[in-house]
């Protein structure tokens, strides 16, 4: 309670992509999640250790507020934050609770004026000249609010996408060509873990583990532990930062 919800762990990955053109060779995500600004144990102290990271686009996975009086604060850490690509997030059952009387459209206004792009169901293209990646966001999956078939509306068929959802339990709903890359939050990595992995996970769909990039019906996924919580406990599974640094096209094929 005392020592580890303060702690900060920066981890790494190389990310295979083997429909990832070239020109994206060694893109550098930032991703962080479930920042509980607001709540008892907040991630403000963390999400300002992050921001010397570099990175190409910094990808927030929801669960951003736990208040409707941190929004403010929420708009000013992430508007701070410095990447190539800017700075894209979706929503989170925490987000949709804390402004149930429709404080979320403020939320994402506040977050819009600070130069922080929310994808609502919702796709943007990341352009290397006449090269594109596709960022997808859907809306919370833990409240059966993301919707995939909208959210892939405007990609491509055969185009590279990488998609944000609060919840690994997006995973549940596979679609023709899928992701080539999910990051999701949620499970805080379980927050309390035992050598045999989390008791707790809080997803509808039993998966191997919460935490850290592993393979979901052969796509890779990213379950972040997070920054914040509602409950101020860990165990053995600090708040954390991850970047994930993508390799493309065939040099992917030879890795994998």
């Amino acid at each position: 309670m005392l020592v580890e919800p303060r702690m900060l762990r920066i981890l790494r990955y190389e990310v295979p992509l083997p429909r990832l053109p070239d020109a994206f060779h060694g893109y550098r995500i930032l991703h962080m999640s479930d920042l509980h600004l607001g709540a008892l144990t907040s991630g403000t102290a963390q999400v300002a250790r992050a921001r010397t990271l570099a990175a190409d686009l910094i990808a927030v996975t929801g669960d951003m507020i736990e208040t409707e009086r941190a929004i403010d604060e929420c708009g000013e850490l992430l508007g701070q934050m410095s990447a190539t690509d800017g700075v894209v997030c979706v929503l989170g059952n925490h987000d949709h609770a804390a402004t149930r009387h429709g404080g979320i459209h403020r939320l994402v206004d506040v977050l819009e004026q600070r130069g922080v792009r929310t994808l609502t169901n919702d796709a943007m293209p990341i352009c290397r000249g006449a090269h594109r990646m596709w960022l997808v966001g859907v809306d919370d999956p833990f409240e059966f609010r993301a919707d995939l078939d909208r959210a892939y509306r405007s990609v491509p068929e055969g185009e590279p996408s990488i998609l944000l959802a609060h919840s690994p339990d997006i995973c549940t709903s596979p679609r023709p060509g899928g992701a080539d890359l999910v990051l999701t939050g949620h499970c805080h990595g379980g927050q309390i873990r035992t050598p045999f992995g989390a008791p707790f996970t809080r997803t509808r769909r039993r998966f191997r583990d919460v935490l850290g990039l592993q393979d979901v019906d052969g796509t890779p996924v990213h379950m972040s532990a997070g920054l914040g919580a509602t409950i101020p406990v860990r165990l053995f599974c600090p708040p954390e930062v991850t970047i994930l640094h993508l390799v493309a096209g065939a040099r992917a094929q030879t890795e994998l």
